[in-house]
C-alpha cells in the first residue's frame, strides 16, 4: 500500500497491537492480520488513544486482508452482539433474617 506521501513500507506495529491482531510482532513493520473481536471487558479498559490506533489499522487494511472486518464500526457492531442480550436481575436489598 501507498500512503499520501508514496510511502510504500508499513508503520511499525505498536507494542499493544499483537494483542487485537495476533499474527503481527511488535516493532515490525505491520503486515495486516485480521483482528480479534475484543470482549466488552477488554474493551472498557482500552484507553482511547489505542482504540483509536486499532481503528485506523482496521481501516487501513480493510477488504485487502481475508477474515478483517469491513470497517471499525463492524468491529464494534460484532463486539456488542456478544454482549448479553439481558443484564442479570439486582439483588433485592439485603436484610437480616427475622426470626
Amino acid at each position: 500500500m501507498t500512503d499520501l506521501w508514496g510511502n510504500t513500507q508499513s508503520p511499525p506495529t505498536p507494542y499493544w497491537l499483537p494483542e487485537y491482531a495476533p499474527g503481527e510482532t511488535a516493532w515490525e513493520p505491520m503486515k495486516g492480520f485480521p483482528v480479534k473481536i475484543p470482549s466488552g471487558q477488554q474493551w472498557a479498559r482500552t484507553p482511547s488513544s489505542q482504540r483509536g490506533g486499532l481503528q485506523s489499522y482496521i481501516n487501513r487494511y480493510a477488504g485487502t486482508v481475508p477474515g478483517m472486518v469491513a470497517s471499525y464500526l463492524d468491529m464494534i457492531d460484532r463486539m456488542m452482539m456478544m454482549w448479553p442480550k439481558n443484564a442479570p436481575s439486582r439483588a433485592g436489598r439485603w436484610a437480616p433474617i427475622r426470626q
